[in-house]
C-alpha cells in the first residue's frame, strides 16, 4: 500500500468512528422515558401559584388534559405555568427562553424544566376559558387556550 493510501484509509476510519460515537452520544442524551403528567395543575396569578384541586388538570383521553376557569378581561396578562404540586423541574412547564403571550386557539410548545419561563394570556372578553394540555408528543407537550361555551 502506498503511504498516501494508508493515510486516506486512516483518515476515513477516524471520520467514521467519530461519527458513530457522536451519534451514540446524541442518542443517549436525547433519550428520555415517557413522563407521567397525571398530577398537573394550572398555577398562576389567578390562584396565587398554588396547586389547588380546583386548578388540577383533568385527563379526558390518554393524550389530553384540560381545565376550564373563568378569567376577567381587564387588559392585564395572566402569568401562569403548567406544573405539578412540588414544582419538580421536569414537570415545570412553560416557555424556553422568556415569558411569552399566547393567543386564543394557538397551540404552543412548552418545555418542562427548572428554568422554564411564564406563559402569558390576555383574554379579550371576560368568560370561561379551557386550557388544553396535549401530551401526544410526551416530551414536548403543547398548550392551547380556547373560549369555553358560556
Amino acid at each position: 500500500m502506498h503511504k498516501f493510501t494508508k493515510l486516506l484509509v486512516v483518515a476515513f476510519s477516524l471520520v467514521v468512528l467519530s461519527a458513530c460515537s457522536t451519534q451514540s452520544a446524541r442518542n443517549l442524551i436525547s433519550f428520555e422515558a415517557d413522563k407521567n403528567y397525571q398530577d398537573m395543575y394550572l398555577r398562576g396569578v389567578f390562584n396565587w401559584w398554588e396547586a389547588s384541586d380546583q386548578f388540577k388538570l383533568t385527563r379526558i383521553s390518554p393524550e389530553f388534559y384540560t381545565i376550564t376557569i373563568e378569567l376577567i378581561a381587564d387588559g392585564q396578562p395572566y402569568d401562569f405555568k403548567v406544573a405539578n404540586a412540588s414544582w419538580t423541574p421536569e414537570f415545570n412547564c412553560g416557555f424556553e427562553y422568556s415569558p411569552r403571550r399566547v393567543e386564543l386557539y394557538d397551540a404552543v410548545e412548552l418545555v418542562c424544566e427548572q428554568t422554564s419561563q411564564n406563559i402569558q394570556f390576555v383574554p379579550a372578553d371576560t368568560g370561561l376559558f379551557t386550557f388544553e394540555f396535549d401530551i401526544s408528543n410526551n416530551n414536548e407537550p403543547e398548550l392551547t387556550i380556547t373560549k369555553a361555551n358560556n
